[in-house]
C-alpha cells in the first residue's frame, strides 16, 4: 500500500486503524498543528475518541474533545445512565491528565 490520499480541504482525515493511544497522539498532534496554521480558534479532536485514554491522549495537543459517537451508541444500547457514567470517568481522566 501507498500513502492515503490526501482528503480535501476541511474534512478530517481517519485516524489509524485501532489507533494505540501512542499513534493516536501522534495522529491528533498532526491534525492539530495543520488546523493551527490555519485558525486562531480553538481546536478540538473528535475522530478516534472513544475512550478515556483517547481523550487524555487527544487532549494532549488539542484544546479539547469532542466524543459522539461512543456516546450515541452508549445511549442506544445502554441507556442515558450508562452514557453519563462514561462521560464522568472520561471527565475524570482528564483532571487527572492536567
Amino acid at each position: 500500500g501507498g500513502r492515503r490520499p490526501r482528503p480535501p480541504a476541511g474534512v478530517t482525515p481517519r485516524p489509524p486503524r485501532a489507533a494505540s493511544d501512542s499513534r493516536l497522539r501522534c495522529w491528533a498532534a498532526r491534525v492539530v498543528a495543520a488546523c493551527r496554521e490555519a485558525t486562531d480558534a480553538p481546536v478540538l479532536v473528535g475522530i478516534g475518541v472513544s475512550t478515556p485514554a483517547h481523550a487524555v491522549e487527544a487532549a494532549a495537543s488539542a484544546d479539547g474533545v469532542v466524543i459522539g459517537s461512543a456516546v450515541v451508541r452508549l445511549v442506544l444500547e445502554e441507556g442515558a445512565a450508562p452514557a453519563g457514567a462514561f462521560l464522568g470517568e472520561v471527565r475524570a481522566a482528564l483532571d487527572t491528565a492536567a
